[in-house]
């Protein structure tokens, strides 16, 4: 079974409008916290658009430019 990671959860998020609780609780916590923070900013920015969620983490971004 493969590991359920923050482009997983966006990807759902995309597709479906929604994530279950079971999910959330799959994530590792540094990517829920992750999730959570980039939730609330589409929210408020994107009017909740799915095709403005980001796609890829912030922090691995950061790992790849490094």
């Amino acid at each position: 079974m493969s590991k359920y990671l923050y482009e997983d959860a966006v990807k759902q998020l995309q597709e479906t409008g929604s994530i279950g609780l079971a999910d959330l609780k799959n994530l590792p916590h540094e990517e829920l916290v992750e999730l959570f923070e980039e939730i609330k900013v589409w929210c408020l920015y994107a009017n909740g658009k799915p095709d403005k969620l980001p796609k890829e983490s912030k922090k691995k971004k950061k790992k790849k430019k490094d």
